[in-house]
C-alpha cells in the first residue's frame, strides 16, 4: 500500500434485517434524586475477576463516601465496606471507589453511603464479575453496546439555531438493552466554546453532563469502557496542539475509571479491555495526533511527521495485537480508519501510520482484526480486501443524540467501500453480540434506533477473519 488510493483500488477487487422487540420510551423525565449531595451516578466502571470499580460525584458538602456491597446470593449475605480516602468538600468532587476481594463470575449488589446513609436510587445496582474464560473448554456467549456522539442540549451555551441534540430518550432504551458491558467510541459529551478555554469550563462541562437525569441508569447498567474524540478533548478537529490538552486528559480520567490509561512514560487515554475471547484496544486518536493541515506525504512518500496515534501508541497496539490470542481483535478509533470519502478525520488520511498499521497485520498474519469506529454521525460498516489476505471490517457507530448529516448531492453517499444496506443516517447505537462453539464464533452486530428497532444487522465470522491457505 501506497497511499489513499490503494485503499480506493482495494475495494474495486473486492438478509433481511429481523424484526427487534422494543418497549414505547417512556417520557422525558428526570428520576429523582434521594439525596441532594450525590450529584451524578454511580457509573461502574471496569469489573475485573476479583475487583470493579464505582464512580460517583458529591456535593463540596459531603465528608464521607463509602461503598457497601455484598454477593446477591446467598440471602444475606454479610456487607463489605470500601471507603474513599480522598480529598472532598471541593466544588467539583469526582471519586471513584475500587470493590476487591470480589470471587469471580459471581453477581453483586451494592448501595452508596454519604455521610454514612445509604442513597436510594429508583434502578438496580448490580453487577457481575469477569469468568476465568482462559480456562474454560467452551467459550460462552456475551454482548456490549457501542456508541458515539452523546450531545445535550444546554441552551445557555448551545450554538444558535435549532437545537443539535435530538431525543436523549433514546438512553433509556440503551438502559433497558440487555449486554454485559458498554464502550463509549468518543465525542461522549461535547464541549462548547465557553468549556474548552478555560480547566474550569472543561470540569463544568463534565460535571453538568455527567449528572443529565436520564444518563444515570445506563451508567449504572453495566461496565463503561471510554475513549475520546475530539469533542471531549476540546475545539473541533483539535489535535496535540490544543493548551489544555493535559487539563482535558485528567478530567477523562477522573470521570471514566479505568485499571490503567496510556503508559507511564506516554500520556493518552488508550487502554486494552479483555471480555471472554475478545480484546478491545481502545486508542487515543487526538493526545498524539498532528495537525489536519500537515501535509500527507513529502517528496511522493507519506509524511512520518504527520502522526495520529504517535509512534510508542503504535508500537503498544501493533505488540499488543501480536501477543493477543482473542477470536476477536477489536481496534476502536473515534474516527473511521476504512472510509476515503470521510473527511479529513479517518486514519486513512495520516498515511504512514495508516500504512504502517496495516502492513503490521498482514506481515505478523494477525486474526481476527475488526475496527470500530464513531464521529461520523452515521452508521456504516466499510469493508476492504487486501491482496491475499481477509478482509478488513470497520463499524462504525454514530451518533447517539447528535445531528445527522445530509449526504445528498456527496460523492461519500456513494461510498463503495460500504456494505449495502448499512448507511443508517438517524440517531442509533449498535449492539454486538458475541456467540457460537469454539470453531465457529460469529458477531453479530445490530444497529438500534432510538426505540430498539433493528435497522440493520451483520455478521462477520471469526472463520472470515484468518489468513487465506496459500
Amino acid at each position: 500500500m501506497t497511499s489513499r488510493l490503494t485503499l480506493l483500488l482495494a475495494c474495486a477487487l473486492a438478509g433481511r434485517p429481523t424484526a427487534a422487540q422494543h418497549r414505547p420510551l417512556a417520557a422525558p423525565t428526570t428520576p429523582p434524586t434521594a439525596a441532594p449531595a450525590l450529584v451524578a451516578g454511580p457509573l461502574l466502571g471496569y469489573a475485573e475477576h476479583r475487583e470493579a470499580a464505582v464512580w460517583l460525584e458529591v456535593g463540596p458538602q459531603v465528608r464521607q463516601v463509602a461503598v457497601r456491597y455484598r454477593p446477591q446470593a446467598p440471602a444475606g449475605a454479610p456487607w463489605r465496606t470500601a471507603s474513599y480516602g480522598g480529598r472532598l468538600g471541593q466544588e467539583f468532587n469526582p471519586l471513584t471507589i475500587a470493590l476487591t476481594g470480589l470471587e469471580a463470575d459471581t453477581p453483586y449488589q451494592y448501595e452508596v453511603l454519604l455521610d454514612g446513609r445509604p442513597v436510594a436510587r429508583p434502578y438496580p445496582l448490580v453487577f457481575r464479575t469477569k469468568w476465568l474464560a482462559e480456562y474454560e473448554a467452551a467459550p460462552r456467549n456475551f454482548s456490549f453496546l457501542y456508541g458515539s456522539c452523546l450531545y445535550l442540549n444546554d441552551p445557555a451555551y448551545d450554538r444558535p439555531g435549532k437545537p443539535y441534540g435530538q431525543d436523549p430518550r433514546i438512553l433509556t432504551t440503551m438502559a433497558r438493552t440487555p449486554a454485559d458491558f458498554m464502550l463509549w467510541g468518543g465525542d461522549n459529551l461535547y464541549l462548547r466554546a465557553p468549556d474548552y478555554s478555560s480547566a474550569w469550563g472543561i470540569r463544568y462541562r463534565y460535571r453538568w453532563h455527567r449528572a443529565f437525569g436520564l444518563l444515570q441508569p445506563l451508567l449504572a447498567a453495566r461496565p463503561n469502557y471510554a475513549t475520546w474524540d475530539d469533542h471531549d478533548y476540546g475545539p473541533n478537529d483539535s489535535d496535540r496542539t490544543y493548551e489544555l490538552a493535559g487539563v482535558s486528559t485528567a478530567c477523562f480520567k477522573s470521570y471514566w475509571p479505568a485499571k490503567a490509561y496510556g503508559e507511564p512514560d506516554n500520556p493518552g487515554v488508550y487502554q486494552k479491555v479483555s471480555y471472554g475471547d475478545a480484546a478491545i484496544f481502545m486508542l487515543d486518536d487526538r493526545t498524539h495526533r498532528a495537525p489536519d493541515a500537515v501535509a500527507d506525504s513529502v517528496g511522493g512518500r507519506p509524511n512520518p511527521a504527520k502522526s495520529f496515534y504517535g509512534p510508542r501508541q503504535l508500537r503498544w497496539l501493533e505488540e499488543s495485537l501480536r501477543a493477543s490470542s482473542a477470536t476477536f481483535k477489536f481496534i476502536l478509533n473515534g474516527g473511521e480508519v476504512l472510509n476515503p470519502y470521510a473527511e479529513k478525520e479517518c486514519l486513512c488520511y495520516y498515511v504512514a501510520e495508516y500504512e504502517e498499521l496495516l502492513r503490521y497485520i498482514q506481515q505478523n498474519q494477525i486474526t481476527g482484526v475488526v475496527f470500530l469506529s464513531g464521529d461520523r454521525h452515521f452508521s456504516e460498516i466499510n469493508r476492504v480486501q487486501l491482496p491475499g489476505f481477509y478482509p478488513l471490517y470497520d463499524v462504525t457507530s454514530s451518533s447517539i443524540t447528535s445531528g445527522v448529516p445530509d449526504l445528498t448531492g456527496r460523492a461519500e453517499l456513494q461510498n463503495p467501500n460500504r456494505i449495502p444496506g448499512t448507511l443508517l443516517l438517524d440517531n442509533n447505537f449498535v449492539k454486538v453480540e458475541i456467540a457460537g462453539p469454539a470453531a465457529d464464533r460469529t458477531a453479530t452486530f445490530r444497529a438500534l434506533d432510538r426505540t430498539g428497532r433493528e435497522r440493520w444487522q451483520y455478521v462477520i465470522r471469526a472463520s472470515e477473519l484468518r489468513v487465506p491457505a496459500r
